[in-house]
């Protein structure tokens, strides 16, 4: 019987180059950046809890497989679900 430790979940960004995950700009050549980190985190089993932590801390960069746009849009989206919600508990009571 084997004893070894069960195998660890390894990002797939873990053997990429750092740079692709943070291009500067979002034209041309660091547009296409930004799609092929993305990529990488398209094969990633990390991706969730990548994205949560990214949204937590305010990363900058591609993580969990957005950009920092997308995220500040999920951040808004999200603001505005629990206000929507807030005055819908308002309104009920």
């Amino acid at each position: 019987m084997s004893t070894a430790a069960p195998a660890q979940r390894r990002p797939a960004c873990a053997d990429e180059d750092a740079e692709l995950f943070f291009p500067i700009g979002d034209t041309g050549p660091e547009l296409l950046k930004a799609e092929t980190a993305k990529a990488v985190c398209g094969r990633c089993p990390l991706t969730g809890s990548c994205l949560m932590a990214a949204l937590e801390r305010d990363e900058a960069g591609v993580w969990g497989g957005t950009d920092e746009d997308e995220r500040r849009r999920m951040k808004r989206r999200a603001a505005r679900d629990r206000a929507r919600n807030n005055e819908k508990d308002r309104t009920a009571a």
